[in-house]
């Protein structure tokens, strides 16, 4: 493919993903249809299907490219060193949620997490579980500087600890946009009471050994 003709093909994906974001904040998800974000790209119908196939595809289109922003900001605005565990877990839960709240509302996030089900198996489905692996590994290198600075014990797996806090993460992230009514405050703090639970549980084992 030529340069060319690579910069069109491009610039027509970024402008479908850009008038879908538009369309589905001001139209709701449900309301916005394939053509309508074909019109408001300026592209026809049957292009929108041959880049992404369903509607729900274009969503998880544009949350890729809304978690690939992410996981800049969040290697950029994280210490590599924070005091504790729970002090960066409740960092990094803050700024996904506020991250998520600013590119879609909530009732468009429930329709992602079930796009990712309805897409299963597809190359869009796929690179947004790849982007989430990414997410996880922000925690993995930050438990990794922790055991550098030795505020955790060499013994912690970074990897499999960094996997499992980002699943209880995002356990609580899905709890969080599942509800119009609850806040990040509620979820920051339930996340907390998770940790220090689990923690709590770690040290008495420890202390039994």
């Amino acid at each position: 493919m030529s340069t060319l003709r690579a910069r069109q093909k491009e610039d027509r994906r970024n402008r479908i993903v850009s008038s879908a974001k538009t369309l589905f904040k001001d139209k709701g998800y449900d309301k916005t249809t394939i053509e309508n974000i074909a019109v408001a790209a300026e592209v026809s119908g049957v292009t929108v299907h041959n880049y992404y196939g369903t509607k729900a595809g274009v969503l998880l289109a544009l949350v890729i490219e809304s978690d690939k922003q992410l996981i800049a900001q969040l290697d950029e605005s994280m210490p590599h060193e924070q005091g504790d565990l729970i002090t960066l877990m409740i960092a990094f839960a803050r700024r996904i949620m506020a991250h998520a709240i600013k590119t879609l509302e909530k009732d468009i996030w429930r329709q992602v997490i079930a796009a990712v089900t309805t897409e299963a198996g597809t190359p869009l489905s796929k690179a947004y579980s790849k982007l989430d692996e990414q997410l996880s590994f922000v925690l993995v290198r930050r438990i990794e500087a922790m055991q550098a600075a030795g505020t955790l014990p060499g013994a912690v797996n970074p990897l499999h600890l960094g996997r499992a806090l980002f699943q209880l993460q995002n356990a609580r992230f899905i709890e969080f946009i599942s509800s119009d009514q609850v806040t990040q405050d509620e979820i920051e703090t339930r996340l907390r009471n998770d940790l220090v639970a689990l923690f709590s549980v770690c040290i008495d084992q420890a202390h039994s050994a």
